[in-house]
C-alpha cells in the first residue's frame, strides 16, 4: 500500500508541475494588452512608426489577428500601400471569418490601384498659391508745391507686398482613428465566479497502509467541506480558510465488524490558477484536527496484541492530512476535481500502530 500511495502522490505532483507553466500564458496576454494600449495611444497621436512597433511586439506576445489589422491601418496612414496590403492580407488569412472582411477587401483593392498607379494612398496638398495682390501701381507724379518748385515723387516699380498668405498642409486623415477601426485583442474568457464561499463534496476509495494487525481491505471515504477564499478571483495565488469533515470505515474488529472514523479538520490551503482563464486550477491543503473512532471492540485488530483491554465510548486520535488537488471549472461557480491525500494519526497508547491511509477522491465544488 505504501507503494500505491507513493505512486499516487508522484502522479499528482507531476500533474501540478505540468500545469504550473500555464500561468505564463496569462502574463503574455497581459503584456499584449499593455502593448495594444501603447500602440493605440501612438496611433491617436499620429506616431504611426511607434504604434507599429508596439503592435508588432504585442503580436509576439499573443498572436491575435487584430494586431495585424491595426498594423495595416498604421501603414495605410503612412501611405505605404505595399506593407498595408501585406498586413491586411495577413489579417484575413489568420481571421477567415472576420466580420469586417468585405471592408478590408475594399481597402486592399483601393491600395492596389494606388500602388499600380504609383500614387500615394493620401497624396498631400503642397500647393501654395501666390499672394493675392490686386493693387495697381501708381504712376510717377509731379506735384507743384506752393513755392513754384517741382518735386518728383517716385513710386516703386512693383507694388508693395501684401499680407503673406500661408496655406498649410492639411493634417493626416484621422477619420479612421475616430471610428473603431483598430481591433482590440479579445481578452481571455474568465471562468471564475466572484463568490468567496465554497462548499465541496467528494467520495472515493481509501487504502489503509498501516494501523491494523493484518491486512485491511480498501474502503470508501466521504469528504464534505466548506471554505472561504481571500484575494481577487483571477489572482494567480489565493489563500483559503476551510473546514473538512470525513467519514470512512475499516473492518478491523475480531468478528469482522466495522470501526468507523469520523474526522473534523481545519483545512487551510493555497489555490493556484493554472490557466489564463482560471478554468484549470490546483489546490494544496493541510488539514489538522481529530478523528474519532466508533464501533471499536475489545481484541480489535487496531488495538495492541496480547493485551486485555476494555473499550469505553469513542476513541479520539489527532489527525494530519496532506492533499493535492487538480480541478476544472465546468461553470464559473461549479467545478469538478480529483485529489490525492494522505491521512495520518500517530500511534496512541494501547493501539497496534500509527493509522495511515491514502485517499483518492472525486468531487464537485460550488462557489457562491
Amino acid at each position: 500500500m505504501a507503494a500505491v500511495r507513493t505512486a499516487s502522490f508522484s502522479l499528482v505532483v507531476a500533474a501540478l508541475i505540468a500545469f504550473a507553466a500555464a500561468p505564463a500564458q496569462a502574463q503574455d496576454a497581459e503584456k499584449a494588452r499593455q502593448l495594444f494600449q501603447q500602440g493605440s495611444k501612438y496611433y491617436d497621436l499620429g506616431q504611426f512608426d511607434k504604434a507599429i512597433e508596439a503592435w508588432q511586439q504585442g503580436y509576439d506576445q499573443k498572436s491575435d489577428p487584430g494586431f495585424l489589422y491595426n498594423i495595416a491601418q498604421a501603414y495605410r496612414q503612412k501611405q505605404d500601400a505595399a506593407k498595408a496590403i501585406f498586413f491586411y492580407k495577413g489579417y484575413l488569412r489568420n481571421s477567415p471569418k472576420a466580420h469586417n472582411r468585405a471592408d478590408v477587401e475594399q481597402k486592399i483593392a483601393a491600395l492596389q490601384k494606388q500602388l499600380d498607379a504609383g500614387t500615394p494612398a493620401n497624396p498631400p496638398n503642397n500647393t501654395t498659391p501666390p499672394p493675392n495682390n490686386t493693387g495697381t501701381p501708381p504712376n510717377n507724379t509731379t506735384t507743384p508745391p506752393n513755392n513754384g518748385s517741382t518735386v518728383t515723387q517716385m513710386s516703386p516699380t512693383e507694388p508693395p507686398p501684401g499680407p503673406e498668405v500661408v496655406v498649410q498642409q492639411p493634417p493626416p486623415n484621422f477619420a479612421d482613428a475616430a471610428t473603431p477601426t483598430i481591433l482590440r485583442p479579445a481578452p481571455p474568457p474568465t471562468a471564475v465566479a466572484s463568490g468567496r464561499l465554497e462548499i465541496t463534496g467528494a467520495i472515493g476509495p481509501a487504502f489503509w497502509s498501516s494501523g491494523v494487525n493484518g491486512e485491511a481491505k480498501p474502503s470508501f471515504v466521504l469528504k464534505p467541506g466548506i471554505a472561504y477564499y481571500f484575494g481577487q478571483p483571477m489572482s494567480r495565488l489565493r489563500f483559503r480558510a476551510g473546514a473538512l469533515f470525513g467519514l470512512t470505515f475499516m473492518g478491523a474488529n475480531e468478528d469482522g465488524s466495522n470501526v468507523y472514523f469520523l474526522s473534523v479538520l481545519l483545512d487551510p490551503g493555497l489555490e493556484i490558477r493554472l490557466t489564463s482563464s482560471g478554468r484549470w486550477y490546483g489546490l494544496l491543503d493541510l488539514g489538522l484536527g481529530i478523528q474519532m473512532l466508533t464501533g471499536l471492540e475489545p481484541r480489535s485488530r487496531l488495538l495492541a496484541a496480547n493485551e486485555t483491554l476494555t473499550v469505553n465510548g469513542v476513541q479520539g486520535l489527532f489527525e494530519t492530512r496532506v492533499a493535492a488537488t487538480v480541478g476544472y471549472r465546468w461553470l464559473p461557480d461549479l467545478a469538478v476535481f480529483t485529489s490525492l491525500a494522505s491521512s495520518d494519526s500517530k500511534q496512541k497508547q494501547h493501539f497496534y500502530a500509527p493509522i495511515t491511509r491514502a485517499e483518492w477522491l472525486f468531487g464537485a465544488a460550488y462557489r457562491f
